[in-house]
């Protein structure tokens, strides 16, 4: 499945559904104000994308870009398209447009007394399916613990760190942890 990007700004006739998709897919603890996520997509390391099949909206994925790695911020289907392959074809698309660079992104943490713990379950294996690894570090942001995730099994914590300044101006709060499996 070949999948058209377009950045996401206001011409996009999807950008209602865009940015709807941003309010209702992650938990509110989990977002960052709409204003700051175009702030950030000012910089030229930022990409807030939108992609498209035969001209159908299927999802986003905002990303910083990093000598050593993409980090996805965010990546969500559209409802009206979910369950159909999109995700595993924005991540293909993410690594060839990118030549197989380390990705990186956050998921929940698998805690067994969350209430969407299967949804948890579900989303890291899907990770998994599609050629990514726990890297054994936890990031907490914000008060929330996630997962980290990489497709490169030699995950390097002084990039992220300099994914996560680059994004937030130099000041960035998160704290980074390794644990065990």
């Amino acid at each position: 499945m070949k999948l058209e990007i377009k950045n996401v700004s206001k011409a996009l006739p999807e950008y209602r559904r865009i940015i709807n998709l941003m309010k209702n897919a992650f938990p509110k603890e989990e977002q960052y104000p709409i204003w700051l996520l175009k702030l950030w997509n000012l910089k030229k390391d930022v990409k807030f994308w939108a992609y498209y099949q035969n001209e159908e909206f299927c999802g986003i994925s905002y990303l910083v870009h990093h000598e050593e790695m993409i980090f996805v911020l965010y990546l969500a289907v559209d409802d009206q398209v979910h369950s159909k392959g999109y995700g595993s074809a924005i991540l293909k698309t993410l690594k060839e447009k990118f030549n197989g660079k380390n990705i990186t992104l956050n998921i929940e943490r698998l805690d067994t007394s969350a209430v969407n713990y299967e949804q948890r379950v579900k989303r890291l294996n899907f990770y998994k399916r599609n050629g990514f690894y726990d890297t054994e570090y936890t990031i907490t942001d914000r008060g929330e613990t996630f997962l980290t995730l990489s497709t490169s099994d030699s995950f390097s914590v002084d990039a992220f760190k300099s994914v996560l300044k680059k994004l937030t101006f130099g000041v960035d709060l998160s704290q980074i942890e390794k644990y065990e499996s």
